[in-house]
């Protein structure tokens, strides 16, 4: 019997202390889930984390609640894309100098970026850097891991560079690279992997679609014999459906706010960009 207690005590010990390790890891609180995703591929066990957004839903103009803000109170690291893109966030952080604000820090090194509306996670060569400031940051709260942070971003940012190299091999032998997006969003991947847009249905998924612009876009997209129309995931395609019939293109959606690991989401863009355009340059 008294071995029994021995036991139920030792195992109600270590369950204790199992949680009191877990209650104090750092909490990283993050506005995007590709900001949690970044962290928490280099922090491993170290942190705990949390993304106010859960993929798929529109960055723009969201309305926290309060269990948002209660998880802002308690981080330790508050992680935002900046640029205006989620100024929503800074309404429940009471403390700044938590908050790594990403667009500001690289608009410093690429001043591009302040253009309205710029997306960094679509610019996959700026994602190398984020993953290297992302190591910077966590190395504050574990300067003795410093090193493995950033090995862990080194192979993160090898495995960016394989994939667009391959993704850039595939566009080079394709005559015709056109399609029409839903909204600029896209612009920077368009850059790094040789795509040519040629015009947005919209510059903001807030704003309504002007019937003129979709009446240039459909002439402009039968005359550049435009085959590829890019929905987007969590937005109404009833009108890009309509645009694609009508200059004869095929339609793929993208989800532009990936809740998955950022290499998986940059290899599923890719590959259906690529997939759809080889299809349509063999008909």
């Amino acid at each position: 019997m008294k071995k029994l207690l021995l036991i139920v005590a030792l195992l109600t010990g270590l369950a204790v202390y199992g949680c009191n390790i877990e209650s104090n890891k750092p909490l990283i609180v993050s506005s995007l889930p590709i900001w949690k995703n970044v962290a928490e591929y280099l922090g491993g066990r170290d942190f705990k984390y949390y993304s106010i957004l859960k993929g798929g839903e529109s960055p723009h103009g969201y309305e926290m609640k309060p269990s948002d803000i209660a998880k802002l109170k308690k981080a330790k690291l508050i992680v935002i894309h900046g640029l205006g893109l989620d100024n929503w966030i800074l309404k429940g952080i009471d403390n700044r100098e938590k908050v790594f604000n990403i667009g500001k820090l690289l608009s410093k090194k690429y001043p591009f970026i302040k253009k309205a509306g710029y997306h960094i996670w679509t610019n996959p060569i700026l994602m190398e850097d984020v993953y290297f400031e992302m190591a910077n940051k966590l190395s504050k709260f574990y300067p003795g891991k410093k090193t493995y942070y950033e090995k862990r971003a080194d192979d993160y940012s090898a495995m960016i560079q394989q994939l667009i190299s391959r993704v850039n091999e595939c566009t080079a032998k394709l005559k015709n690279r056109k399609v029409i997006a839903f909204h600029p969003v896209w612009e920077p991947l368009f850059e790094t992997i040789n795509i040519k847009c040629i015009g947005y249905i919209v510059n903001n998924p807030e704003e309504e679609p002007k019937p003129e612009i979709i009446k240039e876009l459909i002439k402009k997209g039968k005359k550049e014999n435009v085959k590829i129309v890019i929905a987007e995931k969590g937005e109404p395609q009833t009108l890009v459906n309509e645009i694609a019939s009508e200059i004869g293109a095929k339609v793929i959606v993208l989800n532009p706010i990936p809740d998955k690991d950022y290499v998986i989401a940059l290899s599923n863009w890719c590959n259906k960009i690529c997939t759809a355009l080889k299809e349509v340059n063999e008909q």
